[in-house]
């Protein structure tokens, strides 16, 4: 139970630091792709977004590491599922981004 529980709050933390980095600094060399198929239009908005989303996605992985001993498979399940759907709205957040919104 232990190194699970240390497995996720790394990740975690991990994950909170590189929303605070895109939020903080507008830093997009986490996003894969960049540079490469894609500018930002507007670096400030598209960080703000990235960074928020980031953030969530890092405090989902605390929780779930936290959860998962009281509830077990259940709640990696919810989380699974909750970070596909945040996955989908960072590419959303990046679309918009290319449209100019």
């Amino acid at each position: 139970m232990g190194m699970e529980l240390g497995i996720g709050l790394s990740i975690g933390a991990l994950l909170i630091w590189a929303g605070y980095i895109v939020r903080t600094k507008q830093v997009f060399t986490f996003i894969a792709g960049f540079r490469e198929s894609w500018e930002p239009v507007n670096k400030e908005r598209l960080g703000n977004r990235i960074g928020t989303l980031l953030v969530i996605l890092g405090f989902l992985a605390v929780l779930t590491s936290i959860f998962t001993i009281w509830f077990g498979a259940a709640a990696g399940k919810i989380s699974g599922i909750i970070a596909i759907i945040d996955v989908i709205l960072v590419i959303i957040a990046i679309g918009l981004d290319q449209i100019g919104y």
